[in-house]
């Protein structure tokens, strides 16, 4: 028994230095809230500030390289480009209205009860958006052999902010 919690303890110590040394040899140096520093995403050190059109740029940039990356990675077939196409345009949709709905809520001056009608109504656009973006996620799975679709599996439920929020310890996504 007392291996296991030696073996437990030693665990716990290289996590917590390994992910010390992460937050330290980031590009932003993990310093200040949210990993505070100069991260251009978080907006010097604070959620949703600095300048946002360049934020949104680095965001589109990310998920295109994504993507990219994803298509790289599946090796599509000439009669899957179809299906991809219609998976990423939807995307790309979503992601627009998603943008959209926050600047709207953003730049709305507001009382109490419009906000949670705004709220509830940016929330039926993204299910809906959400929905169209399944679908074309559902058509070009269907024609993906069973080596791509593991391939996409693992693309989209093992991402490090996933595992991450699943705990260090937890089990890998099922695929």
């Amino acid at each position: 028994m007392k291996t296991l919690q030696k073996s437990i303890a030693i665990t716990a110590a290289v996590v917590g230095l390994g992910l010390t040394t992460v937050g330290f040899a980031s590009p932003w140096g993990g310093h200040g809230r949210m990993g505070g520093g100069d991260c251009p995403m978080m907006g010097h050190g604070r959620m949703g500030g600095g300048d946002r059109e360049q934020r949104q740029a680095m965001m589109q940039q990310h998920h295109a390289e994504r993507m990219e990356l994803l298509e790289a990675r599946l090796k599509l077939k000439p009669e899957q480009q179809a299906t991809w196409k219609a998976f990423t345009t939807a995307q790309e949709a979503h992601h627009v209205t998603m943008m959209q709905m926050r600047a709207e809520m953003r730049d709305q001056e507001t009382t109490a009860m419009a906000h949670f009608e705004e709220k509830a109504q940016a929330m039926e656009q993204n299910l809906t958006s959400m929905k169209a973006m399944i679908k074309a996620a559902s058509d070009l799975y269907a024609t993906l052999d069973p080596q791509q679709k593991q391939v996409m599996d693992k693309f989209f439920t093992e991402q490090p902010m996933r595992r991450m929020m699943r705990g260090a310890g937890a089990p890998p996504a099922k695929s």
